[in-house]
């Protein structure tokens, strides 16, 4: 064997070696990327639900004080309707209160009030057992006609 036959097996073996620990180098770089791949994965899917859940709750309460502030709309009719708008989008646990709690007594003009809340472990797709004590609140006023 010459030595350039011997120059280039060399290099063949230091290149294989070079080869095997760049995979192994690779490996323990996705070992530690991944984590916080998942973790940004998971954590814009949460905060996206949670921008559904507040809109699907603006929507309910706009819905809900339309309905109260008509003529001769009654306290029911307002709450069936914000209802609907959750049941269609599926939120859980809702609550809805009105002030006053008796639209058909309300004057002319005075302010109806409506407070529509779901908590946000009911409505979470990942991180509600943890995240339990949290309740989205969103309020509306506007003058009955």
């Amino acid at each position: 064997m010459n030595s350039f036959e011997m120059i280039m097996s060399s290099n063949r073996n230091n290149r294989a070696k070079r080869l095997k620990r760049k995979g192994g180098t690779a490996l323990v770089e996705f070992a530690v990327c991944l984590p916080v791949i998942m973790i940004l994965i998971l954590g814009s899917m949460e905060a996206t639900s949670a921008i559904f859940v507040r809109q699907a709750l603006t929507t309910s309460a706009y819905e809900g004080i339309r309905e109260a502030i008509r003529i001769g709309s009654k306290t029911s009719n307002a709450t069936g309707r914000a209802q609907a708008v959750l049941t269609a989008r599926q939120i859980r646990s809702s609550n809805i209160r009105f002030t006053p709690s008796n639209v058909e007594s309300a004057a002319k003009g005075s302010a109806i009030v409506i407070e529509v809340s779901a908590p946000y472990k009911a409505n979470s797709p990942f991180f509600g057992n943890v995240i339990a004590d949290r309740t989205t609140t969103v309020r509306t006023v506007m003058v009955k006609e």
